[in-house]
């Protein structure tokens, strides 16, 4: 055993002593791309020598830049961090047994130490030209740098790179282009590649993806109702206004009033009316307003509110109670909707009167009096001959129409005062026949009281009688008349009696 180990001992000593001395490749090779910052380690190794003696230098006897260290057949040159100083040619000299061994290592250095920048010059605006631009931030290279802006996978057209390396300095490399976004850009993405070639050793790749944000809008706004434009009152309306637009547009409700002037009432997309009345319906707008592109939709909806009629109002204009012969208006109005028709009525004895008006308003040029009124004083224009008044009675008035006889015919003794209406137009004329005495002599007289037939006029829903609008007036003349006779003997009227209405 002891003679085997002694003859491999040997063996070994031999192939040792025999193998020729030399430096291996530098680690990690001959042609090394280190980057700015980053930590360097070069590794020098000899064959053929158990202690070789070691030494860095530059070609141009430049500092090394880093530090030595040595280990039996290895020696370490670590540069930390990388600078401008480490680009040179290095050498790794050896020495044993008299004979120089030496290997060579080209130091070529870079920065490119983060991903591009994209920068746009303000907002995108759909159809509005924009800049874009591939910013790439501390870049150094002794050979070059490509930049490449794609829109989807398309490139786009790009200036010239021309920067200057040859200064050891770092660099902020730009790189613009314009372009039109369209509506196929909206939501799309551009992408800014970065290639930096460093002598053909390798190449670093950097990018940027970002998607584009494209303003747009206001546009397509459409107002949508619930239950719908046309509702029922104490309904609930709800009035949506939809559009699109980047970033999201301000939203403001508008009513028109009666005077074209509008009126706040709203901002959210929604507009919701809860136990709608008339006074509700009318014009509603939406008003939406992107403030980036500065641009403005208006959209308008009509809304009708719709219930019985309610509230009607009727007046006379200048007022209620005028002269004869002057100029009137009569207005009828009620709460409707949808409109309600109107119509305007004059209540006569014997039919109605349908007026011409036109929104609920009737002009009369000339308008007779609206209550029955007297004339300044009777008239008495004949009498008949004596008849006994003993067995006279003096009830209430009977009314007949017709036209009055010149010569009437003696009226019996139980008769009660008659009333005649003679023909005419807006102004009757009325003869009254009532028993009187005079020095002892009972006699008829015919008394002609002039009166105007009260025209009452009112909306169709309302209606009056005029028969008892005249009966009141003149009975209440006869009765006194009546009275005065049989208790005085005689009568006169000293003044006409004025109806009250």
């Amino acid at each position: 055993m002891a003679r085997v180990i002694s003859e491999v001992t040997a063996l070994l000593f031999f192939f040792m002593n025999t193998q020729a001395f030399d430096v291996k490749e530098i680690v990690p090779g001959s042609e090394v791309a280190a980057e700015i910052g980053s930590k360097l380690v070069l590794n020098c190794s000899a064959t053929g020598c158990e202690s070789p003696a070691f030494s860095w230098r530059t070609q141009l006897d430049s500092p090394l830049g880093g530090t030595v260290s040595n280990q039996g057949s290895r020696s370490v040159l670590t540069m930390d961090p990388v600078t401008f100083a480490n680009q040179h040619d290095y050498l790794c000299s050896a020495s044993c047994g008299g004979k120089n061994k030496q290997r060579t290592v080209s130091i070529r250095i870079f920065s490119f130490p983060s991903d591009p920048i994209i920068e746009v010059s303000g907002p995108l605006v759909l159809g509005k030209q924009a800049s874009i631009t591939c910013r790439i931030l501390n870049v150094y290279s002794s050979a070059g740098l490509d930049v490449y802006l794609k829109k989807g996978e398309a490139l786009m057209p790009m200036g010239e790179l021309a920067e200057d390396f040859t200064t050891a300095s770092l660099k902020t490399i730009s790189l613009a282009t314009t372009f039109t976004p369209t509506e196929t850009d909206i939501g799309g993405k551009i992408t800014c590649e970065a290639k930096l070639s460093v002598e053909n050793l390798e190449s670093k790749q950097r990018q940027t993806m970002q998607i584009l944000n494209v303003n747009y809008g206001p546009q397509k706004t459409h107002i949508t109702a619930s239950p719908g434009i046309t509702l029922l009152e104490d309904g609930t309306l709800m009035l949506h206004c939809m559009t699109e637009s980047n970033p999201p547009a301000r939203i403001l409700w508008k009513k028109q009033l009666a005077n074209e002037t509008l009126q706040s009432i709203g901002k959210n997309h929604t507009l919701s009316i809860p136990n709608v009345q008339f006074d509700d319906s009318g014009v509603y707008i939406c008003e939406v307003t992107n403030e980036v592109t500065n641009k403005t939709e208006n959209r308008t909806v009509t809304v009708s509110v719709q219930g019985a009629p309610r509230l009607p109002e009727f007046s006379i204009l200048p007022s209620a109670t005028v002269n004869e012969g002057e100029k009137v208006t009569l207005q009828c109005s009620v709460e409707s909707s949808p409109a309600a028709q109107i119509v305007i009525r004059r209540k006569l004895a014997h039919k109605d009167e349908i007026l011409e008006s036109k929104d609920g308003i009737v002009h009369i040029p000339a308008f007779p009096s609206t209550a029955a009124t007297l004339t300044d004083q009777p008239k008495k224009i004949t009498e008949v001959e004596d008849f006994d008044s003993t067995s006279a009675t003096y009830n209430t008035p009977q009314y007949k129409s017709g036209t009055l006889e010149s010569k009437p015919s003696l009226a019996p003794k139980d008769r009660s005062p008659t009333l005649y209406r003679l023909s005419g137009n807006d102004t009757i004329t009325y003869a009254v026949d009532v028993l009187a005495v005079t020095n002892g002599t009972e006699k008829i007289e015919i008394l002609i009281v002039k009166t105007e037939e009260p025209n009452y006029v009112a909306p169709v829903i309302i209606g009056v009688s005029s028969v008892a609008t005249v009966a009141g007036p003149v009975a209440a003349i006869l009765v006194y008349i009546s009275r005065k006779a049989k208790i005085n003997g005689s009568y006169s009227l000293v003044k006409p009696l004025q109806p009250q209405v």
